[in-house]
């Protein structure tokens, strides 16, 4: 995969720029770009819900997710994928503020 990092993430960060944030639109323009797609559409999905919340995720993309299985981070497991995002924002909220 360190091969591929740069490529991936610097056109997940155009995704993501080009979509103004939006969810949806970074993800599907990342898929769209082709090359390492899942990749992609994984970074610029996960930027758009660090910076917008779980409301950003469009609800029938949200019902298809469930909780994490735990099999690459173990302390995971059984937390739902959606609730990350929400916990990302409110600590870069904090931040924020306290810059």
């Amino acid at each position: 995969w360190a091969d591929l990092a740069p490529e991936a993430v610097a056109l997940a960060f155009g995704a993501y720029a080009a979509a103004d944030g939006d969810f949806r639109a970074a993800v599907l323009t990342a898929v769209n770009m082709g090359r390492d797609a899942d990749t992609t559409a994984a970074v610029a999905g996960a930027l758009a819900g660090a910076t917008r919340g779980v409301a950003a995720v469009p609800e029938e993309w949200a019902t298809a997710i469930g909780p994490a299985r735990g099999s690459c981070l173990p302390s995971m497991a059984g937390r739902h994928v959606l609730d990350v995002a929400d916990l990302l924002l409110t600590a870069a909220e904090t931040e924020r503020r306290a810059a």
